[in-house]
């Protein structure tokens, strides 16, 4: 399956700027969903349309996630 357009430029630009991913996971929540794992927080802020950022704060999980709505893939970052 591949992973969400838009949360691909999120993670393009991350990249870029330095953060790296150190865990990727499928299905769950959802049978379709793809969760990519950033290794620190997110570098950069990014808007947009159909993509919702979240504060998780959760050292269980993660600290903040974009979400995208339609796909329910998830682009995460660790502490």
């Amino acid at each position: 399956m591949k992973f969400s357009d838009s949360l691909k430029i999120i993670l393009d630009k991350e990249l870029e700027k330095g953060n790296k991913v150190v865990e990727t996971s499928n299905g769950w929540p959802d049978k379709n969903s793809i969760i990519i794992f950033l290794k620190g927080p997110f570098i950069l802020t990014h808007k947009i349309e159909s993509i919702e950022y979240r504060e998780i704060n959760d050292p269980h999980y993660w600290k903040a996630e974009y979400y995208d709505k339609n796909k329910k893939h998830i682009l995460a970052c660790k502490f």
